[in-house]
């Protein structure tokens, strides 16, 4: 085999592995596996959406396993998803402890106001019959 060819070979593996990070990247993997699913940046990833043995990125190329490393440190499809599922998992949590409890309110509530309405019906009594003791007859307020 030539200079040239292997040249050649090696140019055109590394063009495929920078596609397949590039499609991975902005989610738009191209894979089976990997199609309309948020997929976290690995070599391993990386090589199967290039359909290439991920051996010569640890042996011949070495730089872009050093820019796949640093792809997957910063934010993707699959990271951002992830926090985005953290979130509201943490936000479903705090809503089923907000239906638990309502039955609870609603309970205190409605016995706050039954008791606001005895207190209020007795203070309408001792009105009426500190008025009569008072020789005066108000008229009668009318219940609701």
């Amino acid at each position: 085999m030539s200079k040239k060819t292997a040249e050649s070979r090696r140019n055109h593996a590394a063009h495929a592995y920078l596609a397949a990070l590039d499609r991975m990247l902005e989610g738009k993997a191209t894979h089976p596996d990997y199609v309309g699913r948020p997929v976290r940046i690995t070599p391993a990833a990386v090589a199967k959406e290039a359909r290439r043995s991920r051996n010569p990125l640890y042996t011949t190329h070495r730089a872009l396993l050093a820019e796949i490393e640093a792809a997957a440190s910063g934010p993707t499809p699959a990271t951002d998803l992830a926090a985005t599922v953290t979130r509201l998992e943490a936000r479903n949590a705090e809503l089923r402890r907000l239906v638990q409890q309502l039955p609870m309110d609603n309970r205190n509530l409605a016995t706050e106001n039954l008791s606001l309405l005895h207190r209020a019906r007795h203070e309408e009594r001792l009105r009426r019959s500190r008025a009569r003791d008072a020789g005066s007859q108000l008229p009668r307020v009318p219940r609701r």
